[in-house]
């Protein structure tokens, strides 16, 4: 297996402990906000991810990494989804986007990011790395609600 191909399986295997994640919630356990001003409900983890990815998937087809689209309004927003259809919808969507245009490029093709340059893989490395940061606030959110984690995912992390 070549290092592109590598990547994007090990960003598969990330991305389906998100869908299995979001699919042992019901929509009504997805509004569940722990107490605090800095807290978003859990549906907001979801949408950020796919949000995100689209981002970072722009970043592949222009080589550089833009952070204005975090704010960008021409991007769905990480609120307006909050049923566990819906979001599952939008991080396929948004997976199917990601995975197109990565056939476009190499592994180590370069990404200018604002402070340095990193390769294809490695740009695909740090948007894993992004979503299992959200597994681990779910991980706080699940335990605030009283909310059993998935079996699959507590069996890979030995929860």
């Amino acid at each position: 297996m070549n290092l592109l191909a590598d990547m994007i399986a090990g960003w598969a295997f990330t991305r389906s402990e998100s869908h299995e994640i979001l699919a042992s919630l019901s929509d009504e356990q997805l509004q569940f906000q722990p107490t605090g001003a800095k807290w978003r409900p859990l549906y907001y983890q979801f949408g950020c991810m796919a949000r995100t990815q689209l981002v970072y998937a722009a970043a592949v087809e222009s080589g550089v990494m833009d952070y204005s689209l975090f704010s960008s309004s021409e991007l769905p927003s990480k609120t307006a989804i909050q049923d566990g259809a819906g979001l599952a919808a939008l991080l396929n969507e948004a997976n199917k986007h990601w995975l197109r245009v990565l056939k476009s490029r190499a592994a180590e093709d370069a990404i200018r990011w604002p402070d340095h340059t990193r390769s294809v893989a490695r740009h695909i490395g740090s948007l894993a790395e992004h979503e299992r940061l959200h597994h681990g606030q779910i991980i706080g959110y699940f335990s605030t609600a009283g909310i059993n984690l998935p079996a699959g995912f507590k069996g890979n992390w030995a929860l």
